[in-house]
């Protein structure tokens, strides 16, 4: 179960100070949030870890609005939304505008991510055939992990690079590779963030023919079964897991 804990944003707004001049040409300036939350999506994809910019549009509620860009920013993909540990924005007043600095910290490196992603088109071009249906694509990659991860007791395997590079995970290590795997294969995935047994956990939602179902890879693995492979709401509620189903897509019956 995952013991990893991100830190809540905090806005640091400096207002009523003097105003600072800035070089115009070395900012980039938005009067949009909509194009603020895109910016800052692009850069946070990249692992940039400052991200600066001017804003130059109605100062009314900045830090709300800032506050919403950046977790609209992180929101549009549920393995980014993963990714981060830390975001800490600040914010001073210059003759243009709000000069905005967005400092990051995030769970792997630019490299790592690098590598992840030449590691999974391996395995994609491995295990997944272009004939292939979806649930025979989503087989694979179940039969794959389990077959590759072993559970990390130590609780410290909580990324798709660690998870990688040891074979060791915990559920969130699963979730993230299965979730770029997925994705791969052209399977639409949720990562599922609730508890099981009580405890913090996290598994998978696909979309196999227009219909979600469940799928905790990491218990099907720990199990050494198919216990948890395409499972409903209501089977996963009945074996207590938890989680704010509002948040997701309905996965109405088992699949088989």
């Amino acid at each position: 179960m995952s013991k990893f804990i991100k830190s809540i944003v905090s806005i640091f707004l400096i207002s009523n100070m003097i105003m600072i001049p800035i070089n115009a040409e070395a900012e980039t300036h938005y009067s949009n949030w909509n194009d603020i939350s895109d910016y800052i999506y692009t850069q946070l994809n990249q692992r940039e870890e400052n991200i600066s910019f001017v804003f130059s549009g109605d100062k009314n509620n900045f830090s709300q609005n800032i506050s919403e860009a950046i977790t609209n920013a992180y929101s549009k993909d549920d393995y980014l939304e993963r990714s981060w540990i830390e975001i800490i924005p600040k914010a001073s007043a210059t003759e243009d505008g709000i000069k905005t600095e967005i400092k990051i910290s995030y769970l792997t490196s630019k490299t790592e991510e690098q590598f992840i992603e030449e590691e999974l088109k391996k395995i994609i071009n491995l295990i997944i055939k272009d004939d292939m249906t979806e649930y025979q694509k989503v087989r694979a990659i179940n039969d794959y992990l389990v077959e590759r991860y072993e559970y990390d007791y130590t609780l410290k395997s909580s990324s798709a690079y660690s998870a990688l590079a040891t074979n060791h995970a915990i559920c969130q290590g699963y979730s993230m590779t299965a979730y770029k795997l997925f994705k791969y294969a052209n399977i639409e995935s949720k990562i599922v963030i609730g508890t099981s047994g009580n405890q913090s956990h996290s598994w998978n939602i696909v979309k196999i023919n227009n219909c979600w179902y469940n799928i905790d890879i990491t218990n099907n693995d720990s199990t050494s079964s198919d216990k948890y492979f395409l499972k409903s709401d209501d089977w996963l509620k009945s074996n207590n897991y938890k989680w704010d189903s509002s948040n997701y897509p309905a996965a109405l019956k088992n699949y088989i």
